[in-house]
């Protein structure tokens, strides 16, 4: 049986952390070798997110617990600093990306619930593809709302930098919905080089696979990828957690593959992790269903 590592970024959440490592544990433990549990360090920043020693001490056969010296919070990268240890390892997930051996690497979210073996389906089923996992924050993307790409074929639909900026300018979102603006008040010299893949093209970081075969030669400090973890400045906006580095990957002929993890994992309806985090009142909300349900399947004892 393949074993893989987790790499896990941790910022408060004590409670639905638990629940997302234990019941991935419970799910899928038989192929996890280590936890990388970076807990970032809010403590640089005087904020207090909570105590993790339950988990940690409940999991410490597979943990390893590492806090990085600095809080990137949601900043885009330095890239004057990517040869200094302490900052690269700030950059998130970074750390447990460098520290494993693995063929694969898990990367989650804190707030997610995993049913079934969703890492033995993701081995099985990524064949060559450099990652796999839910392709996309179509949620922000134009291109999805007009209809003329969708996870499964994002390969497909590749407009020229005129046609992106028509794209996002032209946009309408469907009630409720909005892009991120980056037409305003110019699209970015990046999109400019690289129009495709989108904006918003990623794989989700909330569960993914990443076939480190492929991955840890050609991604920074190795190669020349972008970080996994990194954000990326482009003007008024970011782009995203591991944006720029599907990007970077696409350019050198490397594909991910669209799978489907909602058959057996839960993560909310996105967008969730940054503003779930900032709302108080959805904060301890979240916090109590996990509580109940640790209550009820995990024996916990709080």
């Amino acid at each position: 049986m393949s074993k893989v590592d987790v790499i896990i970024s941790v910022c408060g959440k004590p409670i639905q952390t638990c629940l997302a490592l234990l019941s991935l544990e419970r799910a899928c433990g038989d192929h996890i070798d280590k936890i990388y549990f970076i807990e970032e360090n809010t403590q640089t920043r005087g904020i207090d997110v909570g105590c993790h020693d339950y988990i940690l001490n409940a999991l410490s056969h597979k943990i390893v617990h590492f806090m990085p010296k600095q809080w990137n919070y949601c900043f885009p990268i330095e890239w004057d600093k990517m040869e200094d240890i302490d900052y690269r390892h700030s950059i998130r997930y970074q750390y447990g990306w460098e520290m494993s051996d693995k063929d694969y690497v898990l990367i989650i979210h804190n707030d997610v619930i995993f049913k079934q073996d969703v890492v033995g389906s993701m081995i099985d089923g990524i064949g060559d593809n450099v990652a796999a996992g839910h392709i996309g924050q179509c949620w922000y993307c134009p291109a999805f709302f007009s209809g003329k790409c969708t996870p499964d074929t994002y390969m497909d639909y590749r407009p020229e930098f005129r046609e992106l900026v028509s794209l996002y300018r032209g946009a309408q979102p469907p009630e409720g919905k909005q892009i991120r603006a980056y037409h305003i008040p110019r699209m970015h010299p990046i999109f400019f080089k690289q129009p495709w893949p989108l904006p918003e093209c990623r794989v989700n970081e909330w569960c993914c696979l990443i076939n480190m075969k492929i991955a840890r030669k050609m991604t920074m400090p190795i190669g020349k990828v972008t970080p996994f973890g990194a954000f990326i400045n482009v003007g008024k906006q970011i782009l995203d957690v591991g944006c720029q580095w599907f990007r970077d990957m696409h350019l050198r002929n490397q594909t991910c593959l669209n799978f489907d993890i909602y058959k057996e994992m839960y993560h909310d309806v996105p967008p969730t992790g940054q503003p779930s985090l900032i709302d108080k009142d959805r904060y301890k909300d979240k916090e109590l269903v996990a509580l109940d349900i640790l209550r009820a399947d995990f024996d916990y004892p709080y």
